[in-house]
C-alpha cells in the first residue's frame, strides 16, 4: 500500500486561485493524498469553496480557524496532519500531476528524510509541460549543510517532508520568510537529502502576495534569518560553508536594497535609514556575494549595478 502524504494548503484571500490549486493536487498520479485546506479565516468566498471542495472528494479536510498569518496556518495543519510525509503547497501555485510521485520515489528509494525539486515561475493557467525525468543527487550529512546553502533552499513548498524529521518544529508565527529558519532547523538534524533537478510546482506571480509589494519592516526577517544562519556557520565547525552562508547574507541585502529601490517603502519606514543599513551589510559582505559559487553571475552583475546606480533606479521609478 502507498504511503500516506499529508499536502497542506494554507488558504487566505485566494478564492480566484483555489480551485485550480487543488485540482492540481487531485490529479496526482500519486493517489494516497490527504489534501488538508487550511482556511485561515479569510475574508472572501475561499472558506465556503473550501468546504465545497471536500464535498466533490473524500481526501480533502477543512480546518477552518481564526486569522493568523501563513505560518499560523501552516502549523495547524501539521497539528491535524496524519500522513508519513508532509508538502506544502501555497494556494495560489498549483503543481505537475507527477510531482508527488517522483518527490515520493526518490526519497523512498534512497531513505531519506527529505526531498526537493525545484519550480517554475508563471504569469497564467495553462500548466508548463512536465520536463523529463532527470537524475537525483544524494547528499549525506554532512554534506547536506553544502547543499543547503549552494542551492539557496529557501522555500518549503518544492519539498517532500518525512513527518518524523519535522517532529515537532513549527512555522515562526508573525514572521515572513519564515521557510528559511524552519528548513534550517530541519537540514540540521537530518542524514540524507535527495535533489530532483526538475521543475514541477508552478509558482504564480499573484499581484495581491504578501511576497509582492513595497519594502516593509517585517521583510527584514530575511535579513535577519540569513544573518542567523551565517552566525552558525561561524561559531559552529561548519568553517567550509562559512563563505557560502556569508555570501546568502549579503544577497538578503541586495535583495531587499533592490526591493527597495524598485518598490518604495510602507510609509512606516525611512528610505535612507533602510538604504544605509542594507547597504553596510552588503558592503561589509559583498566580497563573498561577488566569489561564492552560490551566486548566480547575474545576480552578481545586478549586485555591481545597484551597489553604484539606486538613486539613478529610484529616480527612473519615481519618474
Amino acid at each position: 500500500m502507498q504511503d500516506l502524504i499529508s499536502v497542506i494548503i494554507p488558504v487566505y484571500n485566494t478564492e480566484k486561485y483555489l480551485a485550480r490549486c487543488v485540482e492540481s493536487v487531485r490529479a496526482q498520479s500519486y493517489t494516497n493524498l490527504e489534501i488538508l485546506l487550511v482556511d485561515d479565516g479569510s475574508p472572501d468566498q475561499a472558506p465556503a469553496l473550501c468546504d465545497d471542495l471536500a464535498t466533490i472528494d473524500s481526501r480533502i479536510k477543512v480546518i477552518h480557524k481564526t486569522n493568523g498569518g501563513l505560518s499560523s496556518a501552516r502549523n495547524a495543519g501539521l497539528d491535524k496532519a496524519s500522513g508519513t510525509y508532509i508538502s506544502f503547497i501555497d494556494s495560489d501555485d498549483y503543481i505537475d500531476p507527477y510531482m508527488m510521485e517522483r518527490l515520493h520515489h526518490v526519497i523512498t528509494k534512497h531513505h531519506a528524510e527529505v526531498a526537493m525539486l525545484r519550480y517554475k515561475e508563471v504569469a497564467g493557467d495553462p500548466p508548463a509541460p512536465s520536463p523529463p525525468e532527470t537524475r537525483e543527487t544524494v547528499y549525506i550529512a554532512p554534506a547536506i549543510d553544502t547543499a543547503f546553502l549552494r542551492l539557496k533552499i529557501d522555500s518549503v513548498c518544492t519539498g517532500l517532508y518525512l513527518k518524523t524529521a519535522i517532529a515537532d518544529r513549527r512555522f515562526a508565527i508573525g514572521k515572513t520568510s519564515e521557510d528559511i529558519p524552519f528548513n534550517f532547523e530541519v537540514f540540521k538534524n537530518i542524514a540524507t537529502f535527495v535533489y530532483l533537478p526538475e521543475r514541477r510546482y508552478y509558482y504564480f506571480h499573484n499581484p495581491d502576495s504578501i511576497s509582492n509589494g513595497p519594502l516593509n519592516a517585517k521583510m527584514f526577517n530575511y535579513l535577519n534569518f540569513r544573518k542567523d544562519i551565517y552566525k552558525y556557520h561561524l561559531e559552529s565547525g561548519f568553517k567550509n560553508n562559512i563563505r557560502l552562508a556569508e555570501a546568502l547574507y549579503a544577497r538578503a541585502a541586495f535583495g531587499l536594497l533592490l526591493r527597495l529601490a524598485l518598490y518604495g517603502h510602507t510609509p512606516d519606514l525611512s528610505t535612507d535609514n533602510c538604504r544605509t543599513k542594507l547597504t553596510r551589510v552588503f558592503r561589509s559582505h559583498k566580497r563573498a556575494f561577488y566569489t561564492a559559487p552560490n551566486i548566480p553571475f547575474s545576480r552578481k552583475v545586478m549586485g555591481c549595478l545597484l551597489d553604484y546606480g539606486f538613486p539613478l533606479i529610484k529616480f527612473i521609478r519615481q519618474s
